[in-house]
């Protein structure tokens, strides 16, 4: 949940005496769908994971096993939806820990949690997807503007908002340590092809290195390219936005 909090945005509303926080996400949702995740995942299929991706909307879960009783849950009432529990001993340790609770369907409750928040809209509300082989929860963010993310991107100061981008969370993005971070983003205060920070890294496979690590920090707005118009171009350089070099300071 940390890295959830430390990852996504805050809005707030100015009050006579002060401010009042307006949370993109409902923490207790959140925490409900990743447990509900772990609880269901299909651990007879080996090297998956529960993978959670945080966008500027949304946040996804996505996990290995669809529906323990084979139905797809986006053809089905959520507010029917039973609780079916592939790992009944997962289940009652989280819920012993006051993670879950023991009865009824986590999913209503990801519902439920989503729509106390102040700013909650209908049509934002989470989606559930599933296959014979995953399962995917969507929580959208209730605090999401698209001129408002833009114009943080681009480093004017928007009021309402507060996303300052830490090394840390670079970090935990790349899975990379701290220091390792601080060497990669080093190797482009000037604009510097690809392979030659891929070198520096000492890392061998170009197409990993430039999905897993520049693509993403392209995302992040960390890095940019000398050459946006022709991204595949033989002579692209990846050079520091100012966002990427206040985590150097």
């Amino acid at each position: 949940m940390n890295f959830v909090k430390s990852s996504t945005r805050k809005g707030w509303e100015k009050l006579p005496d002060g401010r009042k926080n307006k949370p993109e996400y409902a923490e207790r949702a959140v925490l409900e769908a990743l447990v509900n995740h772990f609880i269901h995942r299909d651990y007879t299929v080996m090297g998956g994971e529960v993978h959670l991706d945080i966008y500027d909307d949304r946040l996804v879960i996505t996990s290995l096993g669809g529906m323990y009783n084979g139905q797809k849950v986006q053809d089905l009432d959520i507010e029917e939806i039973s609780s079916d529990r592939r790992n009944p001993i997962l289940a009652d340790v989280m819920a012993q820990l006051d993670y879950m609770e023991k009865r009824g369907s986590g999913l209503k409750r990801i519902c439920n949690e989503t729509r106390s928040l102040e700013s909650y809209k209908e049509d934002r509300k989470p989606k559930f997807k599933s296959s014979y082989s995953h399962f995917i929860t969507t929580i959208y963010s209730m605090e999401y503007d698209p001129a408002v993310t833009k114009q943080s991107s681009s480093g004017n100061q928007v009021e309402g908002l507060s996303n300052v981008l830490s090394r840390d969370q670079v970090g935990t993005k790349l899975r990379l340590s701290r220091d390792q971070v601080e060497y990669l983003l080093t190797s482009m205060k000037q604009a510097s092809p690809a392979a030659e920070i891929r070198k520096l890294m000492g890392m061998t496979n170009a197409s990993k290195f430039k999905k897993h690590y520049l693509d993403t920090l392209l995302e992040m707005g960390v890095i940019k390219m000398t050459q946006p118009d022709s991204p595949n171009s033989p002579t692209q350089r990846y050079v520091l936005t100012e966002e990427g070099r206040k985590l150097l300071e």
